[in-house]
């Protein structure tokens, strides 16, 4: 009768192969449990990958626009929060200089006139305000300063005003600026463009940013201020007639702005609601994604930790089976 045995190399060798099989799928196993999804996704999908693959395009590109919505948001706040500190400065100001009773007294006057021309200048300020380091008034030219500076504006209307010696020439020289298509405001102290920002915020929906510091209730609200600021340089100095009635033009001027800007902000407000609706749609469209994802390439949690215990049994089984062996000797196998 012939005898076949294992050498203990070859036995070895097939228990080495056996505790590497062992391990391999053990740190497969412990993959999946820790990730959750399936180490081989081909099996899982049977080498078809097109589904997934569309739900993964489909989930990056509502990334991205959930991305751009919360971009929107931010600007459409930043232009929000610019008009409330323009109009916490000028909302009752235009009010209080129509409705002054004692702007023909020489302090009152003086009073009103160097309280607007600090005013100008905070307005220019807030204006030329930046959010997350770009210029929210500029238009598409975000790196750009939408305004030259309120002294800026104050010397060329000097030049414009030149020798004007009534209060209704001083307010025909001013507007005519302000309003001028070209030559005036808009080419020597607006520097942004009036292009719109337009940003895809969900599938199939946009918002187009449109608001700048050359809309027409701004330049109203600068108009009325700076008719005003100009009297501390010295215009119609001496005439206080003249300068009351100037400071009442550029009350009744900024009051017709405020309405404007309230319009505006109003306009702004939709665009807010327009995106918050977005976000929320984004906010689903990525759940129902990950979902679909998750259930190709997910892994059963229960039958994973199953597999995993079954493996760790399997072994520790072996490593047992191979200590043993270790332990046997020429006198053992005699017995």
């Amino acid at each position: 009768m012939t005898v076949t045995g294992t050498g203990d190399q070859a036995r070895a060798y097939a228990l080495q192969l056996s505790t590497n099989r062992l391990k391999a799928t053990m740190n497969t196993l412990t993959q999946e449990v820790a990730s959750g999804q399936v180490a081989d996704l081909g099996q899982r999908v049977q080498g078809n990958t097109r589904t997934l693959n569309d739900i993964e395009t489909r989930l990056a590109g509502t990334r991205q626009l959930q991305q751009n919505a919360s971009e929107a948001a931010n600007q459409l706040e930043g232009l929000q929060n610019i008009f409330e500190a323009v109009r916490l400065g000028t909302g009752n100001l235009g009010i209080e200089l129509v409705s002054d009773p004692l702007l023909e007294g020489g302090f009152s006057l003086q009073t009103r006139i160097g309280q607007v021309a600090t005013t100008f200048e905070t307005v220019v300020q807030q204006l030329n305000g930046m959010n997350a380091g770009r210029f929210q008034m500029s238009g598409t030219a975000t790196d750009t300063r939408p305004l030259a500076s309120a002294q800026e504006m104050l010397d060329q209307l000097m030049i414009v005003v030149g020798g004007a010696t009534d209060a209704a020439s001083v307010q025909a020289a001013v507007s005519g600026w302000f309003d001028a298509p070209a030559g005036g405001f808009s080419d020597s102290a607006y520097r942004g463009n009036t292009d719109a920002r337009t940003i895809p915020v969900s599938e199939g929906v946009e918002v187009a940013i449109t608001t700048n510091a050359a809309s027409q209730g701004v330049r109203d609200l600068l108009k009325g201020l700076a008719m005003i600021a100009l009297m501390d340089r010295g215009v119609l100095a001496g005439d206080r007639a003249a300068q009351g009635e100037l400071v009442r033009a550029g009350g009744q001027a900024m009051i017709a702005a405020d309405t404007a800007i309230l319009t505006e902000m109003g306009s702004i407000g939709l665009k807010q609601e327009v995106v918050e609706r977005a976000r929320v749609t984004n906010t689903a469209a990525i759940s129902t994604f990950e979902i679909a994802r998750t259930d190709i390439r997910g892994a059963d949690a229960f039958e994973t930790a199953a597999a995993l215990t079954e493996v760790e049994g399997q072994l520790e089984a072996l490593y047992a089976v191979t200590a043993r062996l270790s332990r046997l000797s020429l006198v053992d196998y005699l017995r």
